[in-house]
């Protein structure tokens, strides 16, 4: 059977307290609170997570930079290194040049001039010079045959040139026979 109250509103029978609606509103309440604080905790996190990657990107461009210097002092490194080592060798090398062009300017005749004179790693010295004529050329290739310091001595080429030099106003003519001689260096020993 139905229960149908036609009591007026104030006498009514007030709705009894319901534990069960009570319940499910304070789990919506609990719920709603909980979505907003994890929503806020995360928002938080982004916040933080953002700002520790802009100070990471700041030192990163930093640091990018200092491996940039380190990497341009290690070249500017290797670079005076390799200077040293050509000036140590320079240094080495110093007293053996000049005991070579010693020996060479002892041997060369008065009347031979030297153009140009170079001298390999290996002993090897080839130059070009200028002198008045063949017999001279000859002279001077037996003199170097004849010191102990010079050997296997090759005449690359002989030619002659016409020179017009003026003298007290006079203009002579005068016959330069350019040559080129090659051999090899023996250093004496230092004792």
């Amino acid at each position: 059977m139905a229960n149908i109250n036609l009591l007026p509103v104030e006498y009514r029978e007030k709705a009894k307290f319901s534990i069960r609606r009570v319940l499910i509103i304070l789990f919506i309440v609990l719920l709603a609170f909980g979505t907003a604080y994890l929503y806020y905790y995360l928002e938080l996190q982004i916040d933080y997570k953002e700002q520790q990657l802009k100070i990471m990107k700041t030192e990163l461009a930093s640091i990018e930079k200092i491996i940039e210097e380190v990497k341009n002092l290690e070249r500017d490194k290797k670079i005076i290194e390799e200077r040293i080592n050509i000036i140590q060798g320079l240094i080495d090398n110093q007293s053996h040049l000049s005991r070579i062009l010693g020996e060479y300017s002892a041997s060369l005749l008065d009347e031979v001039w030297v153009d140009n004179l170079s001298l390999s790693a290996n002993q090897t010295f080839d130059f070009t010079a200028n002198t008045f004529n063949n017999y001279l050329i000859a002279k001077y290739m037996v003199t170097l045959k004849d010191n102990p310091t010079f050997d296997n001595i090759d005449l690359g080429y002989v030619r002659k040139n016409k020179v017009k030099e003026k003298v007290k106003e006079e203009e002579i003519e005068v016959e330069i026979v350019n040559f080129r001689l090659s051999g090899i260096f023996i250093p004496k020993r230092l004792e």
